[in-house]
C-alpha cells in the first residue's frame, strides 16, 4: 500500500533520509523551531538513543497536547512534560515519546515530514519492548495512539491489531478493574498510590474502551471488551484530572441517569461510543433474523426502543460544555454530537431493513428514513459550522461519519423528492474531502473523494466538484477507504484490504 509520504507501509526508511536536508527541515512561516541534521542513527532500543533537539521535543509535544491529546485523553500534560527532563531511567518508554511527537508532527505543517518515520520508531521501540516482556501503562497508551495512527494511514489492519494489544496490556494490568476492592495480584502493576494515579488508570481504559466500540461499529469485528467484567468508574473531567483535585464518578452501568451523576465530557464519549456499536450490532444477521414477533413483543424491537430512547435521552441530556452550536469550537463536544447521529443512522438503517423483510406498513419505512436524513443533515450541519474541519478530519472516525452522510443522501436520491438540495449537500461534502486531501495529504479524505466522486458519477450527479475528485484518480492509486458490509442493511464499515492489496 503506498503512501502520500512517499514510502509503503513495509518500508522502514532511514531519518537522515528525510530530516538531513535543510531546505525541507527548517521551520517555515507557519511556525516552530528550525529542525537540523541531528545523528538520527538509531542505537539499541531503549532509553539510550541520542535526544532530539529539547525545543523540537517541547514544540511537537505541545502540538500534540493542543490538537490531538482531546481523541484519547489519557496522558496527564505536566506530568508527562517533566518526565521528559528527568534522568533516562525515569523518563517516558521511548515508544510513548515518539508516537505523542508523530502525532504532533502530524497535526502541523512545520515538521509533517517527520509524523511516519517517528511512528515507525514508536511502533519498533513498542515491539522491542514486547519481545523483552516490559509491560506498562505507557505501552497500553502507546499502542492506543498507534491504532489512532494506522487507521489515519488506512492501515485498518494493522491498526485493529494494535487496540487488540493495548486492551490485553491494560487488562492484564488490571484497568478495567481499577475501583475493585480487592485487586487481584495476578495483574502486573502495583495498585495506584494516589487518585491521581488511578484516574489515568481509568482514562486509559476508558480511551481503550471507545477504541474497541468505535472499531467494531466501523469495520464490523467483534469487540473485545466485555462490559459485564468492568469495574472501573467513569472517567473525571479534565479540569479535575489535569489539576488533580479528586472528584467522584459513577461506575460503569447501562443507566444514563446513576442516582443524579452528571457525567463529565470523557464519560459522555464513552457513553456515545457504547450506543455507537449497539445500534451497529442491530443490522447483524443475528439480530435482523431474530422471532419476527409483533412490533411489542419481538425481541428485536424491543432493543431498537431501547436504543432509540438512550440516544434521545443522551442526546437531550448534553450539558451546556457540550450542547452544539454553542459548543462548536469544542471539539468534544462536536465529536460526541457526531456519534450520537451517526448512532441514530445506523440503527434506523438497519430498522428499515427489517420493515422490508417483514412486509411492514410504508408510512413506519418513511419515519425510519426521516430519522436517518435527519440525523445526517444535524452532522452535515455540524460540519457547515466547523472552523478547523481539516484538523477534525484527521480522525477517522469523524470521516467515517461524513461518508456515511453522503450515503444516505444518495440513498435518498432513489426517493421521488427533489434531488437540487441533495446535490449541493453532497458538492459540499466532496469539496471538503478534496481540500483536505490536497492541502494536509490526508490519506482518508483522499480515498473517501474519489470514491464518492465516482459513486455520484454513476448516479448521473456530475459537477465540478465531481470532476475535481476524479482528476485525483489520474495521479493517485485508488485505495477504498469503505465497503459495505455483507448484511442485509448494507452498514457502510471501513474496508480491510486482503493482504495481496497492501
Amino acid at each position: 500500500m503506498n503512501h502520500p509520504t512517499g514510502f509503503s507501509a513495509g518500508d522502514s526508511p532511514l531519518l537522515p533520509d528525510l530530516i538531513g536536508h535543510t531546505d525541507s527541515s527548517t521551520a517555515s512561516n507557519t511556525g516552530g523551531p528550525a529542525v537540523g541534521p541531528w545523528s538520527a542513527e538509531l542505537l539499541s532500543t531503549g532509553t539510550t538513543e541520542q535526544r532530539l533537539p529539547p525545543e523540537v521535543v517541547e514544540y511537537l509535544t505541545d502540538s500534540y497536547f493542543d490538537k490531538w491529546h482531546h481523541v484519547a485523553p489519557m496522558l496527564h500534560q505536566a506530568r508527562y512534560t517533566m518526565s521528559l527532563q528527568l534522568p533516562p531511567h525515569m523518563r517516558p518508554p521511548m515508544c510513548l515519546q515518539y508516537i505523542v511527537m508523530a502525532w504532533g508532527a502530524e497535526m502541523g505543517k512545520t515538521h509533517r515530514h517527520l509524523s511516519f518515520p517517528f511512528y515507525q520508531r514508536a511502533r519498533a521501540y513498542a515491539a522491542a519492548d514486547e519481545i523483552k516482556d516490559i509491560t506498562t501503562l505507557a505501552h497500553a497508551q502507546t499502542w492506543c495512539l498507534l491504532c489512532y495512527f494506522e487507521a489515519h494511514y488506512l492501515l485498518f489492519p494493522r491498526s485493529s491489531i494494535s487496540i487488540s494489544r493495548a486492551i490485553r496490556i491494560a487488562q492484564m494490568l488490571g484497568l478495567h478493574r481499577v475501583d475493585a476492592d480487592n485487586l487481584e495480584s495476578i495483574y502486573l502493576i502495583l495498585p495506584p498510590q494516589s487518585w491521581l494515579e488511578a484516574e489515568e488508570r481509568r482514562r486509559t481504559w476508558w480511551a481503550l474502551y471507545c477504541s474497541d466500540r468505535l472499531v467494531g461499529g466501523t469495520t464490523g469485528l467483534p469487540v473485545l471488551i466485555n462490559e459485564q467484567e468492568i469495574y472501573a468508574r467513569l472517567p473525571a473531567s479534565e479540569e479535575a484530572f489535569q489539576t488533580g483535585a479528586e472528584e467522584i464518578t459513577s461506575l460503569w452501568t447501562s443507566n444514563f441517569r446513576p442516582e443524579g451523576q452528571e457525567f463529565s465530557p470523557f464519560a459522555r464519549r464513552a457513553l456515545a461510543a457504547s450506543l455507537f456499536h449497539q445500534s451497529f450490532l442491530t443490522s447483524n444477521p443475528a439480530a435482523l433474523d431474530e422471532d419476527p414477533g409483533g412490533l411489542k413483543t419481538s425481541m428485536y424491537w424491543k432493543r431498537h426502543r431501547e436504543i432509540d430512547n438512550n440516544l434521545v435521552l443522551l442526546l437531550q441530556a448534553l450539558p451546556d460544555d457540550t450542547k452544539l452550536p454553542k459548543q462548536i469550537r469544542c471539539r468534544n463536544a462536536t465529536f460526541v454530537n457526531i456519534i450520537i447521529h451517526m448512532s441514530t443512522i445506523c440503527l434506523h438503517r438497519a430498522a428499515i431493513s427489517k420493515m422490508k423483510v417483514l412486509d411492514l406498513p410504508q408510512n413506519m419505512i418513511s419515519r425510519s428514513r426521516a430519522r436517518t436524513v435527519c440525523a445526517a443533515e444535524e452532522i452535515l450541519g455540524i460540519f457547515r459550522m466547523m472552523s478547523d474541519v481539516d484538523e477534525n478530519l484527521k480522525n477517522s472516525i469523524l470521516t467515517f461519519s461524513i461518508y456515511m452522510v453522503s450515503q444516505v443522501l444518495l440513498e435518498d436520491l432513489d426517493a421521488e423528492e427533489e434531488h437540487l438540495s441533495r446535490q449541493d449537500n453532497l458538492d459540499f461534502i466532496l469539496r471538503l474531502m478534496i481540500l483536505s486531501a490536497k492541502t494536509l495529504h490526508n490519506p482518508v479524505t483522499l480515498s473517501m473523494a474519489m470514491q464518492l466522486a465516482m459513486e455520484m458519477s454513476q448516479r448521473g450527479l456530475n459537477s465540478t466538484a465531481v470532476e475535481a475528485a476524479i482528476e485525483l484518480l489520474y495521479t493517485h492509486t485508488l485505495t477504498p477507504a469503505f465497503t459495505k458490509d455483507n448484511t442485509p442493511s448494507s452498514n457502510i464499515i471501513f474496508r480491510l484490504p486482503a493482504s495481496y492489496q497492501m
